[in-house]
């Protein structure tokens, strides 16, 4: 496994190189998030009494839709609630387009107990504290202790920095596409994450090559090639000493 992390500016770069590149196009990456987030959700929550679908205005949303049409052809009971309408035209507006469920207003957010919320409001792109509707749909969910899956980030995390802008959903588990962001591993962002997959939607490594992303994750394979190999003679007095200057067991 690679250990790039992506900023915002270089997951959109990412996208834009993918596109250019082909052979999908934004709406056909959409698709494939899509797909991955419905596939985790029907595995991880099969038992889900309803699956509350919150939908923002721009791509996290159109992911959103995609994946409250496909859950309601896998037959379960899904309510969709919308921040705003996409863009029209973009890839978000089709998706919306696509998925024919009942639309409802997220100010008017209801979800029961032992429900499902699926968060597609913001994920990676916010870039401000949430308010108005979105922060009151968090303070519902949360309230609620509701599972939440989320798509790419949760929504009032940083992707960045992962500083929780105000207020943020608390998932148990979130789905991010290409690579992490420093968000899911910064704290406080990354005790909100829950378990975070990493779905492949077809960004192939030779686009993350040519970003050549700035932030590594620090996992052993970074830096193990670093340590000096043991001769087959070695013995402890030629690797090295520890010394350690503690008090008693009971001051330590």
């Amino acid at each position: 496994m690679r250990n790039e992390l992506l900023s915002t500016a270089e997951m959109a770069e990412a996208d834009r190189l993918a596109i250019a590149a082909g052979p999908l196009d934004g709406y056909g990456l959409m698709q494939r998030a899509g797909e991955a987030v419905a596939t985790l959700v029907l595995a991880r929550h099969p038992g889900a009494k309803r699956a509350h679908v919150l939908c923002g205005p721009g791509n996290n949303g159109g992911d959103g839709y995609v994946v409250a049409r496909l859950l309601a052809e896998a037959g379960v009971d899904v309510a969709l609630w919308a921040l705003g309408e996409p863009r029209p035209g973009s890839d978000a507006a089709l998706a919306a387009a696509a998925c024919t469920l009942e639309r409802r207003p997220l100010s008017a957010l209801t979800p029961e107990d032992g429900s499902l919320v699926v968060d597609a409001l913001f994920g990676a792109g916010l870039s401000k504290p949430l308010s108005g509707d979105a922060k009151a749909a968090v303070d519902i969910v949360t309230g609620m202790n509701l599972p939440v899956v989320a798509i790419d980030l949760p929504s009032g995390v940083s992707a960045d920095s992962g500083e929780v802008l105000g207020s943020a959903f608390l998932a148990v588990l979130t789905v991010t596409f290409a690579r992490k962001k420093p968000g899911h591993l910064l704290l406080p962002g990354r005790e909100r994450c829950g378990e975070i997959v990493l779905a492949d939607i077809g960004i192939r490594d030779e686009i993350i090559d040519e970003i050549a992303p700035r932030t590594l994750e620090n996992r052993p394979g970074l830096w193990i090639a670093n340590f000096p190999t043991p001769a087959v003679d070695a013995h402890k007095y030629k690797r090295g000493h520890t010394s350690v200057f503690s008090g008693g067991p009971l001051a330590t």
